[in-house]
């Protein structure tokens, strides 16, 4: 019988499929460094570009915008957030048979409508303000001043209205 004869210590030479293994990995390395650089040039010019893009008027002019451009956008942003429909299907509920709307001014940042009206007659004005305070649309509809026109034939009531618009109805 032979004997088995165990040598942990030597090492086997290299063979050539290992040195081309070897060569391979490393070209594929370079590759996807050179990638990834691109990839960060290409990333950090998209944040600059939307950077540019979220900066309001910044696009038109070619410059950075100033302050009252910014203040402005932002007003018309959040103006442009508000639910007018809300508003709209207030008004539209309200029977205002008698009750005919001269202007509606809203106020976004104070989240108030200003109502200007006509009513054919008192009792008419404080239904239409009754209508509206119970719709969950608005909220604190109060009535700022009336005023009876005597010169007018049928003496009609202009008035005005403020309420809380776009924020949740506190009407009990």
């Amino acid at each position: 019988m032979r004997s088995l004869q165990f040598d942990f210590q030597r090492r086997p030479a290299p063979s050539a499929a290992g040195w081309l293994l070897l060569a391979a990995g490393l070209a594929v390395a370079a590759v996807v460094g050179h990638e990834q650089t691109q990839h960060d040039e290409v990333k950090a010019d998209h944040a600059t570009r939307l950077a540019t893009l979220q900066t309001p008027g910044a696009m038109l002019t070619g410059k950075e915008p100033d302050e009252p451009s910014v203040v402005a956008a932002r007003k018309l942003l959040d103006a442009s957030r508000l639910p007018w429909e809300t508003l709209f299907s207030a008004l539209e509920a309200a029977d205002a048979k008698d009750v005919a709307l001269l202007s509606i001014t809203p106020d976004a940042q104070r989240r108030q409508v200003k109502i200007h009206a006509e009513a054919r007659n008192l009792d008419a004005m404080l239904a239409f303000q009754r209508q509206l305070q119970k719709n969950p649309g608005l909220a604190q509809v109060a009535l700022v001043d009336h005023t009876v026109m005597k010169d007018l034939p049928f003496t009609p009531v202009r008035f005005h209205l403020l309420a809380q618009w776009g924020v949740q109805s506190g009407n009990p």
